[in-house]
C-alpha cells in the first residue's frame, strides 16, 4: 500500500475509532457524550477506567480551544460522580493542551502505537489455531467475560462487568470473545464493527496461560468475523509488548496516540 493510501486509512480508522466510542457510551448505564464541531468527542463511561471517560480529538491537528471546553464538563462530572479521567489525541499535545491538562490535574503521559491492516490481507494468514477454541459471547455471559478480561489485566472484575454490561455485549456491532484451551478460559477480547472498520479491543490472556499463542489465535477469530461482517479495515491500540504480536498478524504501526491522564 502506498503511504498515501495508508495514511488515509488511518485517518478512517481514527474517525471509526470515535464513533465506535460514541456508540459505547451510548448503551453504557449512565453514560453521556456529545462531539464539538473541531472533531473533539467527550466520551463519559463513568467507569474507573480513565481511557473510557475521555475528551478526545480524532482529527490530527486538534482544536486546543474546544478541547479545553470540553475538559471543563469532563472535569465537573468526575468531580461530581468520582471517576478518573484523560484527554486523549493523535500525535503529541501542544503547549496549550498541556496547560489546560495540568490544570485539572493530568500530568501524566502515555503514547500506545496505532496499528491498522486491510483485511483483505488479513484473510491470507495461515491458521495458528491448534487445540485453542474461541467462541463469541452472549449478553448474559458478561460475567465470565469479565472474569476473565479482569485477569488479564489485574483489575477487578466489578470494573468490567460495570461497563461491558448485557446491553453493551447484546448492541449491534459489539461482540465478546473467550478463548479456551482443554476447557479452562484463557484469554479475552472484543470486536467492535462500526463504518467498517473493526476495532480490537481490550485483548488480554490470564498470567498463568501467556506466550502459548493464545492472544493470537483469539486476534484471528476476531479478524474473520470482522471480515465476515463487512469490515474492511482494522485497527487497534497495542502496548510495545504486543506490538511484534500485532506485527504477525498483517497489522502496520500508522501513528501514536499520546493520553494525558492524572499522575
Amino acid at each position: 500500500m502506498d503511504p498515501k493510501s495508508f495514511n488515509q486509512r488511518a485517518d478512517a480508522a481514527a474517525h471509526a475509532f470515535g464513533a465506535a466510542i460514541e456508540r459505547l457510551v451510548g448503551v453504557v448505564p449512565g453514560g453521556t457524550g456529545r462531539s464539538g464541531s473541531q472533531g473533539t468527542l467527550l466520551a463519559l463511561t463513568r467507569s474507573q477506567i480513565p481511557a473510557l471517560n475521555v475528551v478526545m480529538s480524532t482529527v490530527e491537528k486538534p482544536d486546543a480551544g474546544e478541547i479545553a471546553d470540553l475538559a471543563a464538563v469532563a472535569a465537573e462530572e468526575a468531580g461530581r460522580h468520582g471517576f478518573p479521567w484523560s484527554i486523549r489525541l493523535r500525535g503529541g499535545p501542544d503547549e496549550a493542551i498541556i496547560r489546560k491538562a495540568g490544570e485539572y490535574g493530568l500530568t501524566g503521559k502515555s503514547e500506545q502505537p496505532f496499528m491498522i491492516t486491510p483485511l483483505t490481507d488479513a484473510s491470507a494468514l495461515p491458521p495458528q489455531r491448534g487445540q485453542v477454541r474461541v467462541r463469541a459471547l452472549s449478553g448474559d455471559e458478561y460475567n465470565e467475560f469479565a472474569e476473565v478480561l479482569a485477569a488479564g489485566f489485574g483489575a477487578p472484575p466489578v470494573i468490567i462487568s460495570s461497563l461491558y454490561t448485557p446491553a453493551v455485549l447484546d448492541t449491534r456491532g459489539f461482540t465478546a470473545y473467550l478463548a479456551e484451551a482443554d476447557g479452562v478460559a484463557v484469554a479475552a477480547g472484543l470486536g467492535v464493527v462500526v463504518e467498517g472498520h473493526l476495532g480490537v479491543i481490550n485483548v488480554a490472556t490470564t498470567p498463568q496461560h501467556r506466550r502459548k499463542g493464545h492472544a493470537r489465535v483469539m486476534v484471528e477469530k476476531i479478524l474473520e468475523d470482522g471480515r465476515a461482517a463487512g469490515a474492511h479495515t482494522a485497527y487497534l491500540h497495542a502496548t510495545d509488548e504486543a506490538v511484534g504480536l500485532f506485527e504477525g498478524l498483517g497489522f502496520r504501526t500508522a501513528e501514536t496516540w499520546t493520553s494525558l491522564i492524572g499522575s
